[in-house]
């Protein structure tokens, strides 16, 4: 080439106008390989289709920020790669790119993006000639364009510098504040700055969540192939069926891969866990705003790993990490929210949510299986409807007493054991637990109240209403004497009298919180009326309560074994069945004596027989 060739090609290149084409169809183009992707071969946006709109968004001249919030493994982070080297072969201009350290960063450069470059012929023929332009984590191309490669947690690495092109990866993780640091990079460029955000979920109202709510948020959704219904893919969607598990009632995770399926919310229709069902839906996927109020120039993308990756792999790591979680290790359940739904960390209630079958009646209705308790002798007795004249209800009230409020159930129990959740609600004062007490037809000696707190006013109305006081203890059983001068063991203790004045005195009972707990324990596993007494609750239970049921955990301390309250998770209703079950086990319905129908107990205000 002579000299006057070589001053044309400079000359053509220098006038030669930028790539119009979108950037993931100049990726499918320009890039020979991904050499780190599983997928050989060229790029092919069809098997990722929702990174189109997310690069096609990085360099919209009138977008300033773009927020990406999706799972990982699912293309976030090689869309942006991608769109670097769109970036560096025609829109040219000072590019940071942020990992969380120096060390992740060098590792991205050296790992990733030179590779990238070498398969991308385009930017490779952009490299400096001079070997000092061109070191692990700083690039000066020939067309002027410096590119550093740092991490975001050094604070020195944001400063300085002014910046057109910040892409920003894995934020959830980055000191509070260094997010501000670096968009104040770009503030000299003026309209032509951008900020690219990517990352997993975080932590609620981190500040990477904050940036993403500024945006539009828009969301991946599909159209149901049946009724065309267009809906995000919601992992409340994702079903397999409950009665995968073995004769320990422990998951079969093979079943639960197999049966798992994706519903869609609109007509019900069943997607079958295959890549070929997932291409079809994403095959109709397209970006929905969110946040339409947004500003234009903020845009924000969510996509979850239910796009990507099979729903019944995701079930299995979904219960895994929920059996952990009411455990107390919530470190798995955070990571699937984190990592698989790309959603930023709270508890959500609904992985608390008791694990039954729907007993098919809602809050409130009658229970035809209710027992019955007579009058004169206290004999529990499993008497029909039509016999119950004269007869009191099987059926307690149990209240747990806080500060300025209170939460309390009503269940109502079988001659045999098993039990129905009628009522559960949070009260402000005993007048109001009265008139619960009266509207379901509870006898007063049927009623229970925590004495743990506020102890004397408790006593005082118990006293007034003739209801009976409750105290759990650490202790695992107490002495009791039989008709025949022999000790028992149980797990509640003898009546206790506490005289207040000389007309009034209440009954107390203190009850062994560990024994009477695992005893609920045994109660909740079974809603199978062929495996003995089942625990029920209604289909229209409220969350509230399902949360509070799976506040504390069974663990050892100190050699001993008690139930702890989780974190600062309430468990008031837990304490109100625990005391349903304290009842229950003074009456003699469950537990270790455990009476046959229609044989006798004396109720606990009468004493023990």
């Amino acid at each position: 080439m002579n000299g006057a060739e070589r001053l044309e090609a400079i000359w053509r290149e220098a006038w030669r106008p930028p790539d119009k084409a979108p950037p993931w169809e100049w990726a499918e183009r320009h890039i020979n390989a991904i050499p780190y992707s599983p997928v050989p071969g060229r790029f092919r946006s069809e098997n990722s289709p929702w990174i189109r709109d997310v690069m096609e968004a990085m360099v919209d001249p009138a977008v300033r920020q773009v927020c990406v919030l999706a799972s990982v493994q699912s293309s976030k982070t090689i869309a942006a790669e991608l769109c670097l080297c769109h970036v560096i072969a025609n829109l040219p201009g000072p590019t940071l790119w942020l990992n969380e350290t120096d060390e992740d960063a060098k590792d991205q450069s050296e790992a990733r993006l030179q590779k990238l470059f070498d398969e991308c012929p385009a930017v490779r023929a952009l490299y400096p000639a001079n070997p000092h332009h061109k070191r692990n984590r700083t690039i000066h191309f020939a067309n002027g364009m410096p590119l550093w490669v740092v991490g975001a947690h050094n604070k020195t690495n944001l400063q300085r510098r002014s910046i057109r092109w910040i892409f920003a990866d894995e934020c959830w993780n980055y000191p509070p504040g260094h997010m501000a640091e670096a968009e104040a990079r770009v503030t000299a460029f003026g309209w032509l700055g951008k900020c690219i955000w990517m990352s997993q979920g975080g932590e609620e109202d981190d500040d990477f969540h904050r940036k993403f709510l500024t945006t539009d948020q828009r969301e991946w959704t599909f159209e149901c192939l049946e009724c065309g219904h267009r809906q995000p893919f919601k992992w409340e969607c994702v079903e397999w069926s409950k009665s995968a598990k073995d004769e320990f009632g422990e998951w079969d995770f093979e079943e639960v891969r197999r049966t798992a399926a994706l519903r869609c919310e609109e007509c019900g229709h069943h997607y079958e866990d295959s890549d070929r069902a997932r291409r079809e839906l994403n095959a109709t996927g397209r970006f929905v705003r969110m946040n339409p109020k947004a500003a234009a120039q903020n845009v924000g993308f969510h996509w979850n790993a239910l796009c990507a990756m099979g729903w019944g792999q995701l079930a299995e790591l979904y219960l895994r990490a929920k059996a952990a979680a009411r455990k107390g290790d919530v470190s798995l359940l955070q990571q699937f929210y984190q990592k698989r739904l790309g959603l930023p960390w709270r508890e959500y209630v609904e992985d608390y949510k008791l694990e039954i079958t729907k007993s098919g009646y809602k809050r409130g209705e009658t229970w035809e299986e209710e027992g019955a308790i007579t009058p004169r002798t206290g004999a529990v007795l499993a008497a029909p409807l039509p016999e119950r004249k004269g007869l009191i209800p099987l059926r307690f009230l149990t209240v747990d007493c806080q500060l300025d409020h209170m939460f309390l159930v009503v269940r109502s129990w079988s001659a045999d054991g098993s039990s129905c959740l009628v009522w559960n609600e949070r009260v402000l004062t005993f007048t109001d637990v009265e008139e619960v007490q009266e509207r379901f037809g509870i006898h007063p000696s049927l009623t229970f109240v925590d004495a743990g707190y506020a102890t004397y006013d408790v006593y005082r109305e118990c006293a007034k209403r003739g209801w009976v006081a409750l105290i759990g203890d650490r202790r695992l059983v107490f002495p009791h004497k039989s008709r025949g001068g022999q000790r028992i063991q149980r797990f509640y203790s003898p009546r206790r009298k506490v005289v207040l004045t000389h007309r009034q005195s209440c009954v107390v009972h203190y009850w062994s919180n560990l024994n009477i707990k695992d005893t609920l324990a045994r109660l909740r596993r079974n809603q199978d009326p062929g495996a003995g007494p089942t625990w029920e609750i209604p289909d229209d239970i409220d969350e509230d309560y399902l949360a509070q049921m799976e506040g504390e955990q069974r663990v050892k301390e100190r050699g001993n074994w008690i139930w702890k309250q989780i974190g600062s998770r309430p468990n008031h209703y837990l304490d109100c069945e625990a005391m349903q079950t304290a009842a229950a086990t003074m009456l003699k319905i469950v537990g270790r004596e455990a009476a046959e129908v229609e044989q006798g107990a004396e109720m606990s205000s009468r004493g023990e027989r």
